[in-house]
């Protein structure tokens, strides 16, 4: 079923998640970034007019092969104790079983089943598979499930990669159901009920909120389908069928794929207000370091002027006792009243010198220092 099978009002709801989501990619283009992100919305704007897609991951030895098989009536996928699916399988309905590749690392997988007309089922590499790039190739492809069915082996419930491979995609906001296979192994109710309870608390855990958790037998789903029919009460596919056809008939399935490009945006858009609130963060503490540059280099500015206002007022004291002494050196040294003494180093030297000319002083010197006597403090001699 698609959305163009819908009621007006379920169509209008999808309308209105298509602006949505359009917006969140504008806004992503606007802030030049998120490329990813933006295709990983154009995907899921793409996927609202695909079939309903149903993904199934788990650990290679967890029998997802088998079970898909169970699931689907017939042996469709190979099945072997080491990992069989190297890539991402993609069942569709098709009018005889055929494989064929479609993409690098992608097969298609078409088959006469009647619930693949409805619905397209995704089998996955393992989530401890050998070769790592096929775990990687299973966490790119589950952003575009409409649901995940997680399914984990009795005998090793809930091992590390598991834990691991769930805490990676609880964030994409997909509804994920735990199937616990293998029940048959266990040899009473209390050993199931206890394996049962561990896995829900487990799942609880690790994705924020409780999974429905169902428990099968696919091996004797598939013997109870292919003639032993006293095996199918005890595999619990029964009850995973009604489960599946209560969750997966047209509203649910509508819901569901209503819900998964909705889940797509809000982790997108959760983890870009995240990177942006933190280049916020880091751009307000970038401001605050200015902030104190500019304080710093205030202060330094208010230090520095008044430091060169000090050292000026003490160039002017130097310059204004250079100037006092200046004038005490002239008064001292060069008033009228010591003009004899600027040309004598004392008094008593003049004397002398107008004295011992051989008993003759010359008339023009006499002169002279007539011209100034009693003025100078000189009397001729």
């Amino acid at each position: 079923m698609t959305l163009q099978m819908v009621s007006p009002a379920e169509a209008e709801l999808a309308r209105d998640e298509r602006a949505a989501l359009a917006d969140l990619q504008a806004a992503l283009a606007a802030i030049a970034e998120g490329g990813e992100a933006r295709e990983r919305i154009r995907q899921a704007l793409q996927q609202l007019d695909d079939l309903f897609l149903l993904v199934v991951v788990g650990e290679f030895n967890s029998g997802k092969s088998a079970f898909i098989n169970a699931l689907l009536g017939q042996q469709v996928l190979e099945e072997g104790v080491t990992p069989t699916t190297a890539e991402i399988h993609l069942l569709k309905h098709g009018p005889e079983l055929r494989i064929e590749p479609a993409a690098p690392g992608l097969r298609t997988v078409t088959a006469p089943v009647e619930m693949l007309r409805d619905i397209h089922l995704v089998d996955t590499p393992g989530t401890n598979a050998v070769i790592r790039e096929h775990e990687a190739l299973t966490s790119d492809f589950v952003p575009r499930a409409d649901l995940v069915l997680f399914v984990t082996s009795a005998d090793r419930p809930f091992t590390e990669s598991e834990r691991q491979f769930l805490t990676h995609i609880r964030g994409w906001g997909k509804k994920i159901v735990c199937v616990v296979n293998k029940i048959d192994i266990l040899a009473s109710e209390e050993e199931r009920g206890q394996v049962m309870a561990f896995v829900s608390e487990q799942a609880a855990r690790l994705l924020g909120r409780q999974p429905d958790v169902l428990g099968v037998s696919a091996r004797a789903a598939m013997r109870a389908r292919e003639g032993e029919p006293a095996l199918g009460p005890a595999s619990g596919f029964d009850l995973l069928e009604r489960y599946l056809a209560d969750t997966l008939d047209a509203p649910g399935r509508l819901q569901l794929k209503l819900l998964n490009p909705l889940g797509i945006g809000l982790r997108l858009a959760t983890e870009h207000l995240a990177r942006t609130r933190g280049r916020l963060d880091l751009l307000a503490g970038d401001v605050r370091m200015l902030d104190d540059v500019d304080r710093e280099l205030e202060q330094y500015g208010h230090d520095t002027r008044r430091g060169v206002a000090l050292r000026m007022a003490e160039i002017d004291n130097e310059l204004l006792e250079m100037e006092r002494r200046g004038h005490a050196f002239f008064e001292e040294t060069i008033r009228i009243g010591r003009v004899v003494d600027l040309l004598n180093k004392s008094r008593g030297e003049l004397a002398y010198t107008l004295i011992d000319v051989d008993g003759a002083v010359p008339a023009g010197v006499v002169d002279v220092v007539r011209g100034i006597d009693g003025v100078l403090g000189v009397r001729v001699l």
